[in-house]
């Protein structure tokens, strides 16, 4: 390896280091297993939860099974980037079948009860088997 010869060479070799070390976490961080909101639009109600990991070309996080007022509702965790940062999404199946899909909020908003309930009870599920921070 040939030695740096001045102050000026040794600046320009450590600026250029430290750009292409910021440049692969930031890529590393782009390669996560995040969804973006684009990625949405391919979802429809009724769709299989194998068809849903293909739309969104990745599989769940997590899948949390929730039995509320006599159903069954099987919830998949997602990591949505909305640009800014990542929040948790969900997307709520009924019998293999997808019936909604959010933000924790809108599930809240969500005008069937049981469905409501569920979801929280997912949350709860999610919150602990997360690692602690």
């Amino acid at each position: 390896m040939t030695p740096i010869a001045n102050a000026n060479d040794r600046k320009t070799w450590l600026s250029r280091l430290l750009m292409t070390a910021l440049l692969s976490v930031t890529l590393a961080a782009c390669a996560s297993t995040q969804i973006r909101y684009s990625q949405l639009i391919a979802l429809n109600k009724g769709m299989t939860p194998a068809q849903t990991s293909i739309a969104l070309d990745q599989p769940p996080l997590s899948v949390h099974e929730v039995t509320e007022g006599g159903k069954t509702y099987t919830f998949h965790r997602y990591s949505l980037f909305n640009g800014v940062y990542s929040d948790l999404y969900l997307l709520c199946f009924e019998q293999d079948k997808l019936k909604f899909w959010g933000y924790l909020e809108e599930f809240r908003r969500y005008p069937d009860q049981k469905v409501n309930q569920a979801a929280e009870q997912a949350f709860d599920q999610i919150l602990e088997t997360q690692p602690a921070r």
